[in-house]
């Protein structure tokens, strides 16, 4: 359901309202159009599950202490960013093709495919050298057709 036009705490915006199948409602409120607030909130979330896995939930970025060098925090952003996508990637590619992960009650993932991915790395390096040389083999590989793919001068 869309509403139009509501004043909520002084502001004029546009509501979308929709049940889920628990028998919740979800609310948002926004001052664009009330039919692009389910798809914005969808992806504003993706972002959010994003930054909680370069931040704390796996590759800790907020303790750096590269905070003074601009130069270097990007250049460190940019490789685990990179990285995240390389665990996303192997996440999706093992849930496709290795094994469907359990989904609990709720409906939800037992873990996201960013953390399935970061565990089969784990697991890999785990094992022996000559896995993690592998492992990195292949990840410089990847990583340098990406840099020439998408030209980035780092």
């Amino acid at each position: 359901m869309h509403l139009k036009d509501c004043l909520g705490d002084g502001v004029w915006g546009q509501v979308y309202l929709k049940q889920l199948t628990n028998g919740d409602l979800l609310y948002l409120f926004g001052t664009m159009g009330a039919q692009h607030l389910g798809q914005l909130y969808r992806r504003r979330w993706t972002i959010e599950a994003c930054l909680q896995s370069l931040k704390g939930r796996g590759f800790d970025l907020g303790s750096t202490h590269l905070k003074e060098d601009l130069a270097k925090l990007k250049k460190l952003v940019a490789l685990v960013s990179m990285a995240f996508g390389r665990c996303v990637s192997l996440g999706i590619h093992q849930h496709e093709r290795v094994k469907k992960f359990k989904v609990k009650k709720h409906g939800y993932k037992t873990n996201s495919f960013f953390r399935h991915g970061l565990n089969t790395i784990r697991e890999m390096l785990k094992k022996n050298e000559q896995t993690w040389q592998l492992f990195i083999d292949k990840f410089i590989r990847w990583l340098n057709h990406k840099l020439s793919v998408y030209q980035l001068n780092i």
